[in-house]
């Protein structure tokens, strides 16, 4: 009988065969995409459970500490910060303001005894409701300090809209940071990773309570059960076509 049933309606056969190896392709996919992020939660827990690595001790590559803790001595260079726009709060909205978009403030810090420039992730700071380009206030610490944090390649990047008119340029509100860029309009030689603040202590006017890393497996999981559903149900479909028509 089966044998008739695909004797009988080879296109049929065809295309639910063409369905069922799609639908299992992306689905084994979607499983393979939950194994990569599964695999990068744990590579992460793991570095941030390792002894912090010391930015001043040699010129790390991206390779070496990404993800990492790190710690960093050197002196910011205040005026030279640029401010990301359109970043979200770090745990959706800030509590105090209800505010739920603002900057990300990314200073060079000069490590001591160098000439060499880390890009620092300070924290969050809210935006001006009424005046788009006002900055808010916040605080640098001068003189030689010492911060802790988590190395990334970058900071989290948005789309790219164009450049946001003269007086956005003046006072160094960019949609996204280029830390090679940057660091060649500075003149000085740079590592190539940011360091994302981490202390909560610190009275600057930013905010840092950076959230836990979501895996999003349950997404995938959901996105593979539709696909090995979708060839379950092709199979089914074309099977009692079949015998309906027979």
């Amino acid at each position: 009988m089966f044998k008739r049933l695909v004797l009988s309606r080879p296109v049929a056969t065809i295309a639910a065969l063409i369905v069922c190896w799609v639908a299992l392709s992306l689905g084994f996919w979607q499983l393979d995409r939950m194994q990569q992020k599964i695999d990068l939660a744990q590579d992460i827990a793991q570095k941030e459970a390792a002894a912090p690595l010391l930015a001043n001790a040699k010129a790390w590559s991206l390779d070496e500490v990404k993800h990492h803790r790190m710690i960093a001595k050197g002196t910011y260079w205040a005026e030279k910060s640029i401010w990301l726009e359109n970043r979200p709060h770090p745990q959706g909205r800030d509590p105090q303001t209800g505010v739920s978009t603002g900057f990300y403030v990314m200073t060079p810090l000069v490590l001591e005894n160098s000439q060499i420039i880390l890009w620092v992730n300070r924290g969050w700071a809210p935006r001006d409701g009424l005046n788009r380009e006002k900055l808010p206030e916040i605080s640098t610490p001068s003189g030689v300090v010492q911060i802790e944090g988590l190395v990334f390649e970058h900071p989290a990047r948005v789309m790219s809209m164009g450049m946001s008119g003269v007086s956005a340029e003046t006072q160094k509100i960019q949609q996204n940071l280029d830390i090679q860029k940057q660091s060649h309009m500075l003149g000085m030689k740079n590592l190539p990773f940011i360091l994302r603040e981490s202390a909560s202590s610190v009275r600057d006017g930013l905010q840092r309570n950076w959230p836990l890393m979501q895996t999003g497996v349950e997404k995938h999981q959901g996105y593979a059960f539709q696909w090995f559903s979708l060839a379950v149900l092709t199979i089914i479909f074309w099977l009692l076509t079949g015998i309906l028509r027979k």
